[in-house]
C-alpha cells in the first residue's frame, strides 16, 4: 500500500475532518467535493506538519495535495458506506471510548497529588537496576530434549561465571547469543516495566554488585545475570521520577475510572445474565 509521509498529514481522529465549512468565500483556499478549506485552517495544518520533523519542512503544495487526497478518500469511503462496515465501526467505537476517557476521566486523575514519600515507596519496590547477562536463546520449535540440553549448557556457564565473576564479560562475549554479547552482556540501566518480569525479579534478588544469579528462564531463553548496581533514589533523574508519579496516579486513578463508569451504568440499563458466564 502507498504510504503517505507522516509529516504531511496529522490525523486528529477518525471522526475529525481536516476541513470545515468556510466562514467567508474570500477565505476559501480550496473546494473539495462538498467541503471547503479556509486559508486559516490550511495555515494551522501546515504549521503542525512543519513541526513534526525539524529540519525537514514540507512544501505548501505537498501539504495541500495530501489534505486534498485525504478529503477525497473520506468522501469516497462514505459513498461506499465503509463507515457502516462492522470492522470500521468497531475502530470508531474504540476511538470514541478513548476520547471519552481522555475528556472525562483523565483530567480527574491528573489532578491527584502524589507525595514525595509515595514516590520513594514506589521506587523502593521497583528501583532501576543495571545488569549484565549471558543468554542462550530458545526457539518455539525446540524439543524438550533440546531445551534440557541448552539449560544444562547454561548451568555450566553459570558455574564458570560464579567461580570467576571478574571474567563474566569475557564469557558473555564468547557464549551469549543476545545483541548485548558484543558489549560483554551489558544491559545498562533497566526499570521494572522495561525488563522481563523474571529477569527483573532475579536481578533484584541479588544483594550486591558482582553477584551472579542462578539460571533464569524467560520466554526468550536461559539467562545468567550479574548485578552491576541498583541506583539510589537520590540519583534518579526527573524523567524517571515523572514516570513514577504518573504510574502512581494511574494506579490510584483506577477508583476514579471505576466510579465514572459505575455512574454511567447506574444511569443506563445494563442487564447481565451471570449464569452464562
Amino acid at each position: 500500500m502507498f504510504k503517505v509521509r507522516n509529516h504531511f498529514l496529522i490525523l486528529t481522529g477518525a471522526l475529525c475532518s481536516f476541513l470545515a465549512q468556510a466562514q467567508k468565500n474570500s477565505d476559501v483556499l480550496a473546494r473539495i467535493g462538498n467541503r471547503t478549506l479556509t486559508v486559516g485552517e490550511f495555515k494551522n495544518r501546515y504549521e503542525q506538519n512543519s513541526n513534526l520533523s525539524p529540519g525537514e519542512k514540507p512544501s505548501k503544495e505537498e501539504v495541500l495535495n495530501n489534505i486534498v487526497y485525504f478529503e477525497l478518500a473520506t468522501q469516497e469511503a462514505r459513498k461506499m458506506r465503509l463507515d457502516q462496515d462492522p470492522g470500521v465501526k468497531d475502530q470508531i467505537d474504540i476511538l470514541l471510548y478513548q476520547e471519552l476517557v481522555r475528556r472525562k476521566v483523565q483530567p480527574e486523575i491528573d489532578k491527584l497529588r502524589v507525595s514525595e514519600s509515595e514516590v520513594l515507596s514506589f521506587y523502593k519496590e521497583s528501583p532501576l537496576v543495571r545488569t549484565k547477562h549471558i543468554v542462550l536463546l530458545t526457539r518455539p520449535d525446540m524439543t524438550e530434549k533440546s531445551r534440557a540440553e541448552l539449560k544444562k549448557t547454561a548451568e555450566g556457564l553459570m558455574k564458570r561465571a560464579k567461580e570467576n565473576p571478574s571474567k563474566f564479560s569475557e564469557l558473555a562475549k564468547e557464549y551469549s547469543e543476545g545483541p548485548s554479547a558484543k558489549t560483554g552482556g551489558d544491559v545498562d540501566w533497566g526499570a521494572r516495566h522495561k525488563l522481563l518480569e523474571e529477569f527483573y525479579e532475579a536481578a533484584l534478588a541479588l544483594k550486591k554488585p558482582g553477584e551472579i544469579s542462578d539460571v533464569v528462564e524467560t520466554p526468550y531463553g536461559y539467562h545468567i545475570i550479574q548485578l552491576q548496581g541498583i541506583r539510589e533514589y537520590k540519583d534518579i533523574d526527573k524523567v524517571y521520577k515523572n514516570f513514577v508519579v504518573r504510574s502512581i496516579k494511574e494506579k490510584r486513578g483506577k477508583s476514579i475510572y471505576d466510579a465514572y463508569f459505575e455512574g454511567l451504568k447506574n444511569a443506563s440499563t445494563v442487564k447481565i445474565n451471570e449464569s452464562l458466564l
